[in-house]
C-alpha cells in the first residue's frame, strides 16, 4: 500500500517470545454460549476524490498553439472499507460458507495424568518497522526489519521451520509431535507494517506466520486491510483472534465479553473464508470468565498467555505461553534461545 496513506507511523514490536508448549488435560467440550448481541460501529474510511489539475493559458499565447493539458494527480489507492461483523455466536451458520476447523473429540485424562511436554518456541512481536515510521512507539517493542530479517536468517540457515499456531493445535489435537526445529512466530494488533515488512522478510525466508488482528480496527489507517488480510492468509498464514477493540477481557461485562471474542472471530472468517483457531489475550491477561468465553467459541483451540509459566485451565483447549525478547536480541543470542527451548 502507498506509504502516503500510513502516514504519522506508530508502533511497537515484541521482541521473539519463546516457550513450552503443554497440551492441556481433555474435558468434555464446553457447550456454546448464548451470548446477547452488542452493537459496534462499522469501521468505514472515507476516500477523498483529488481534484485535476486545471491548465491555463497565457492571454499572449498564440492562438495556433494548444498546450498540453496539466496531468491530473494519480489518486492513491485507498484501503478497502470494512464493517465490523456484529455475532450472537461462534458458529458456523453466522458467516455463511465459511470453513469450521475440524476438532477430536475431547479426550479426558485421569486425574495426575502426566501431560506431554513439547518444546516449540513462541516467538512474539507487534511491529516490524523502522523508527523513522513508528511514531511514538516504545522502543523495547519497536523491532527494525533489519533486526528482524537478521533473527530469521539466523533460525533458517540452523535448520528451524516454522507452523502456525493453528497447525500446532492441529498435531496436538491428533496427538502427533512437530518435528524437530520448529517454531511458531506470532505477529499481534494487525498494524500495516505486519504485510509491508514482516511478509515480505518472512516469504524470503520460506517461514509464516500467525497474524492476530484486532477485528475493529481492520481497513483504518494504519492497520491491515481485509485485502491484504486474505494475501497473507493465501499465502500460509494463520489469521487469529485478537478481540473486536483489544480492550482488557478481565473487566468486560458477559455480553461485552462475548462480543469482544465472537464478533471478531466472525469478522475473520467472513474476510478468510476460515474461522479463526488461536486466539491471543489483549494485553495477555485473562481469568476464569474470560477462559469460559473463548472456550465458548467452539472454533477457537489456542490460546496465547504472557510469561513462561502461564498455563491455561481451561477444557479441551491447548497451552501456550510466550516468552518477551526485546529488538536488542542479537540473532546469535535469540538463535541459542530458541535452541535451549526447542529440541
Amino acid at each position: 500500500m502507498n506509504p502516503a496513506i500510513r502516514s504519522g507511523l506508530g508502533g511497537r514490536v515484541a521482541g521473539a517470545l519463546l516457550v513450552s508448549t503443554f497440551i492441556a488435560s481433555f474435558s468434555a467440550a464446553c457447550g456454546a454460549a448464548t451470548p446477547s448481541p452488542s452493537p459496534s460501529p462499522s469501521q468505514t474510511l472515507a476516500s477523498a476524490s483529488p481534484s485535476a489539475a486545471v491548465a491555463s493559458v497565457g492571454p499572449t499565447a498564440p492562438a495556433s498553439v494548444t498546450p498540453p493539458p496539466s496531468p491530473s494527480p494519480t489518486p492513491s489507492p485507498v484501503p478497502t472499507p470494512f464493517s465490523a461483523i456484529v455475532a450472537t455466536s461462534c458458529d458456523p451458520s453466522v458467516v455463511p460458507g465459511s470453513v469450521y476447523p475440524s476438532s477430536a473429540p475431547a479426550v479426558a485424562q485421569p486425574p495426575g495424568a502426566k501431560q506431554l511436554m513439547l518444546h516449540v518456541p513462541i516467538l512474539e512481536y507487534h511491529r516490524i518497522v523502522p523508527a523513522a515510521e513508528a511514531g511514538r512507539s516504545v522502543a523495547a517493542l519497536t523491532m527494525p526489519p533489519a533486526v528482524f530479517d537478521a533473527q530469521m536468517a539466523a533460525l533458517a540457515k540452523a535448520g528451524w521451520h516454522t507452523i502456525t499456531l493453528a497447525a500446532l493445535a492441529d498435531d496436538l489435537t491428533a496427538d502427533v509431535t512437530p518435528p524437530p526445529h520448529t517454531f511458531v512466530i506470532t505477529i499481534d494488533d494487525g498494524w500495516w507494517d505486519s504485510y509491508d515488512y514482516a511478509f515480505n522478510i518472512l516469504v524470503k525466508h520460506g517461514f509464516v506466520a500467525t497474524f492476530f488482528v484486532i477485528s475493529g480496527r481492520i481497513g483504518q489507517p494504519l492497520f491491515l486491510t481485509a485485502d491484504e488480510i486474505q494475501v497473507l492468509a493465501a499465502a500460509g498464514n494463520d489469521i487469529g483472534d485478537h478481540t473486536v477493540h483489544h480492550n482488557p477481557l478481565t473487566g468486560a461485562q458477559p455480553k461485552e465479553l462475548t462480543y469482544e471474542i465472537d464478533s471478531a472471530a466472525a469478522a475473520i472468517a467472513a474476510i478468510t473464508g476460515t474461522w479463526p483457531e488461536s486466539l491471543a489475550y489483549p494485553l495477555g491477561k485473562a481469568d476464569s470468565r474470560v477462559l469460559a468465553a473463548v472456550a465458548a467459541c467452539k472454533s477457537l483451540r489456542i490460546a496465547v498467555v504472557e510469561g513462561a509459566g502461564a498455563r491455561e485451565t481451561w477444557a479441551t483447549r491447548f497451552h501456550i505461553s510466550r516468552i518477551e525478547i526485546g529488538p536488542w536480541r542479537l540473532p546469535a543470542d535469540l538463535l541459542a534461545e530458541v535452541q535451549r527451548l526447542g529440541r
